[in-house]
């Protein structure tokens, strides 16, 4: 028996706003002062964990051992870093992917291991779509861990087999995967041969109503 969907939820960074190469640029400044050169792929291989997640685990990779105090500080330098480098364009189709899903009756989430207002900035009126917003804030544990697309499940109201999830980065697929998610993956910061955990790859945002179409089958 084919379940209606109900619901799907977003990635935001690399799948509806064009951050993460400025985000990589962040952590890069973040470190800078410390004598430690953060390259870009460390952050794309570690896209969805949580800003004072991953400044711990690039610290660790670096051979270095961060005091909570220091954690807190470098957290708080690279969202000033981040906010310093300017607004984040959202992805070319967003507004009209988002609007059309809206029309169909589709609730509508984004799952971030952003701050809210970081998050949310780019998207202006086009927030109100939104049914449901799980950022860094609400969450003890970031991805791959599922609690971020649990609670976003809860906050919409609705049951894992009635949603989809679209990502683009391993750990976000991950994630999704361990709450009981489809997955629909887009290629945009990440190879889609290391995107291989979702049920379905596509080319691009275009692509996504259609794969959604599939993914509920005949």
């Amino acid at each position: 028996m084919v379940v209606p969907l109900a619901a799907v939820i977003f990635d935001v960074d690399g799948v509806l706003v064009q951050s993460v190469e400025r985000n990589a640029e962040a952590y890069r400044r973040t470190f800078e002062p410390l004598g430690v050169r953060i390259e870009p792929q460390e952050v794309f291989a570690n896209e969805g964990r949580g800003s004072r997640v991953l400044i711990a685990k690039l610290a660790r990779d670096h051979g270095m051992a961060l005091s909570a105090a220091q954690l807190d500080e470098m957290t708080r330098r690279h969202h000033e870093l981040l906010a310093s480098l300017g607004p984040m364009p959202l992805y070319p189709g967003v507004d009209a992917l988002l609007r059309s899903l809206h029309r169909r009756g589709l609730r509508l989430a984004i799952v971030t291991g952003n701050w809210r207002a970081i998050a949310l900035a780019p998207f202006g009126e086009l927030t109100s779509l939104f049914d449901a917003v799980v950022s860094a804030e609400e969450v003890t544990r970031t991805k791959p861990d599922p609690e971020p697309y649990r609670r976003a499940l809860e906050e919409l109201g609705v049951p894992a087999e009635r949603a989809v999830v679209v990502e683009n980065a391993p750990l976000g697929i991950e994630s999704a995967k361990a709450a009981g998610l489809r997955v629909i993956a887009v290629p945009t910061t990440n190879p889609a041969g290391g995107l291989k955990g979702a049920d379905v790859v596509v080319a691009g945002l275009h692509d996504v109503e259609r794969a959604l179409e599939t993914l509920q089958g005949p």
